[in-house]
Order: C-alpha cells, then sequence, then structure tokens
C-alpha cells in the first residue's frame, strides 16, 4: 500500500508540470514604427525611420527609409520604438527600459569596415540594451545594409537568457534598413 501512494504521488506530480509551464510567458511587443535618431560629432541630428502602421508584415511598410551618414564620423544613436495600432500610439520604448534585462538591440552591418557601432547603455546586470549607441563611419564613401534586430530574451524556468549576445529567445524587431556613407 505504502508503495502505491508513493508511486501515485509521484505519479501526480508528473502530470501537474506542463508544457507551457517550460516556455517563456513573457510576450513580444509589437513594434510597427522604428526611429534611428543619430547625431553627428558636430550635433547635426538625422532621423531615419521604418514604420507599418498595421503591424502586418504581409503588406508594405507606409515608410522605410535609406540611412545616410557622413563618411569619418563619430554619431551617437537613439532608438524610440512605438504600437501604433493603438490610440493613442503606445512608446514600446519606455517598455524596453522597464524590461531592459529581457531585451537587446543586436546590430549587424554588412560590410562591417562601413559602420561601427556598439551599446552604450546597460541592464541591471551590466548587459548591453542597444537603445543609446555610439559608433563612427569609415573614411570613404560606400553602401551596404544595417541589420537592426530587438532580441526578446525572457528567463526561462527561472533561468536568465540574455547574455549580451543575440543567441537565445525571439525577435521583436529584425529589420534591414540600406546604409549609405557618403
Amino acid at each position: 500500500m505504502r508503495k502505491l501512494l508513493v508511486f501515485l504521488c509521484i505519479l501526480s506530480v508528473s502530470f501537474s508540470c506542463k508544457k507551457e509551464d517550460l516556455e517563456p510567458v513573457d510576450d513580444n511587443e509589437l513594434i510597427t514604427t522604428v526611429d534611428l535618431i543619430f547625431t553627428d560629432s558636430n550635433k547635426k541630428v538625422s532621423i531615419f525611420s521604418f514604420q507599418d502602421k498595421d503591424g502586418d508584415a504581409k503588406t508594405p511598410p507606409e515608410k522605410f527609409d535609406k540611412i545616410v551618414l557622413d563618411k569619418n564620423m563619430s554619431y551617437s544613436l537613439e532608438i524610440n520604438v512605438y504600437d501604433e495600432t493603438k490610440n493613442p500610439k503606445s512608446n514600446i520604448t519606455e517598455q524596453i527600459k522597464l524590461e531592459s534585462d529581457v531585451h537587446l538591440f543586436v546590430f549587424k552591418i554588412d560590410p562591417a569596415s562601413l559602420f561601427s557601432l556598439k551599446a552604450m547603455d546597460k541592464d541591471k546586470n551590466g548587459l548591453p540594451i542597444g537603445l543609446m549607441s555610439s559608433g563612427s563611419t569609415q573614411n570613404a564613401a560606400g553602401t551596404g545594409k544595417l541589420n537592426l534586430i530587438l532580441k526578446h530574451q525572457p528567463p526561462i524556468n527561472g533561468k536568465a537568457v540574455k547574455t549580451g549576445n543575440e543567441a537565445g529567445g525571439s525577435s521583436d524587431i529584425d529589420l534591414i534598413f540600406d546604409l549609405s556613407i557618403k
């Protein structure tokens, strides 16, 4: 009888662990608008945007700017993101700041020599966020791509996923901007 009782207890614990308990419970954000605000070392501000107001990836965006920067220049970059499916539009930037320990902006530039970019802001664990970044352009004119990815990396089973690297989690944003250095 005692063995049966122990077996039933183990069996009930096994069935009480559901698959969804193993998955992150933190939802991705709907982001319809991304503003990239570049400020050069001469204090000149340039804003480049992506905007897809309905949030439907199947329809073309209303706006997808080409990023044009000056050669041999240092830049700071501020990123603002919004959900314009809501009225008034929702500022997702604030949510990312509040949940910075599960968000990471990744910058992939092709060719890499065109423009260097590094996150300057850190979360409570000292890991990069990327809402505020800095970098510099190459000494010659050129063209390429800037892939901007916002990784959403919530803990799984209480274990942190964010390590400061792109691996892990899912993508809230994955945009490829045309980049021109003039």
